[in-house]
């Protein structure tokens, strides 16, 4: 039996089911399907890699409404494999993973993606991401690292959780592309396309930026850079532009020279952000990678608007949604359970079934509609 349910998650039952008799567009349940020609973006975390509570470190889940619906995970840092679960999407339909580069607050939580063989996942996963200046720095050798140090773990499931599989959900495809190309196609299927191009972090070769685009509609998101023109071209006519920032910075020349050299080689600030958005126009305007608090919401929108005086903005939040639509984006945000009761995973192996993807949830997951920003 599962625990006793706490007060607030009682309360957000009942306002699932309130929602649901009267026909409420503001809160729906989180394992309806995306609507044909959509895309739907959910952030797993959206802090640095100073990981707290509130703010988990980058990853995201994007979600298409095409036949297959697709479902594809970006960057998957410390901490936002836990915002990944509460989502409720089963992990056996978490497959492709696209890396913008190796910094752990980006991809730490892959170790515990790769245990997701437990909860029904029977084919193997695929993980897309660059190339460095040296085969030992690549995206295939840090998956073959993350093999090994899975060894042990992968065979003892085998004895256990896995008994009796005969699969590959414990198996995973490194595919590795060259980082330098411009603009290039990584993946093209079921009418997704994405594409790459690099950008400069640390002084070191390997990062990219990414675009998807679905049915005439699309997303770039930058991973971590300073301001560089591949970027700004690859995002030129995109609906929504993540951006990664660092700030807000009240004088960049009283910080120390480690701290400028930081901020000059390896991120945007707010300010610079502004110019970015100015050139691409995108229809919102997303700053990721920030500390968010009371003192610094005012603060960060006052630098960017510096060079983007109007258009849509928001500063990104955990568990935050953007639905990309021919006709709107709309920003929302996504009712997770404070806690996890699942079923146990072994019995979801025996009985070899992963919860349905419509299948209705019990514990209060959902989404808030919250409004698109002003662009004033």
């Amino acid at each position: 039996m599962p625990p006793p349910r706490s007060a607030a998650l009682l309360l957000l039952v009942a306002l699932l089911a309130r929602a649901a008799a009267t026909g409420s567009p503001w809160v729906y349940s989180d394992g309806a399907p995306v609507q044909s020609n959509t895309i739907r973006i959910t952030t797993l975390g959206s802090g640095s890699p100073d990981v707290r509570k509130e703010q988990l470190a980058s990853g995201f889940l994007v979600e298409v409404g095409n036949g297959e619906q697709d479902k594809f995970i970006f960057d998957l840092g410390t901490g936002a494999f836990i915002n990944l679960w509460a989502t409720g999407v089963p992990l056996s339909t978490l497959t492709k993973v696209f890396l913008t580069h190796l910094h752990s607050d980006h991809h730490a939580d892959l170790a515990t993606l790769y245990v997701g063989a437990m909860f029904g996942r029977k084919q193997p996963w695929e993980v897309w991401g660059p190339s460095a200046a040296t085969p030992e720095l690549g995206t295939a050798a840090a998956i073959e690292g993350l093999r090994r140090f899975m060894a042990w773990d992968t065979a003892a499931r085998r004895h256990i959780d896995l008994v009796g599989r005969k699969d590959d959900g414990d198996k995973v495809i490194a595919r590795e592309f060259d980082f330098s190309k411009v603009n290039q196609v990584v993946y093209k299927r079921n009418g997704v396309t994405i594409r790459s191009t690099p950008v400069s972090h640390y002084n070191t070769s390997g990062p990219v930026a990414y675009r998807l685009d679905f049915q005439g509609i699309s997303f770039t998101y930058s991973g971590d850079t300073r301001p560089v023109p591949e970027l700004t071209n690859l995002a030129k006519g995109t609906d929504v532009l993540i951006l990664q920032n660092m700030g807000p910075i009240e004088d960049l020349a009283a910080l120390s020279y480690e701290s400028q050299l930081l901020i000059n080689t390896s991120h945007i600030t707010p300010q610079q952000a502004g110019v970015i958005f100015q050139d691409v126009k995108p229809r919102l305007g997303v700053a990721h990678h920030l500390t968010v608090n009371a003192a610094s919401r005012a603060a960060i929108i006052e630098d960017i608007r510096e060079g983007y005086p109007k258009g849509p903005i928001i500063i990104n939040e955990d568990l935050t949604v953007y639905e990309i639509t021919k006709e709107k984006v709309e920003v929302k945000k996504r009712l997770v359970p404070p806690r996890s009761w699942g079923y146990w995973h072994a019995e979801s192996n025996w009985q070899a079934a992963a919860p349905a993807e419509g299948a209705a949830r019990a514990d209060g997951g959902g989404f808030q509609a919250v409004g698109l920003p002003s662009s004033k």
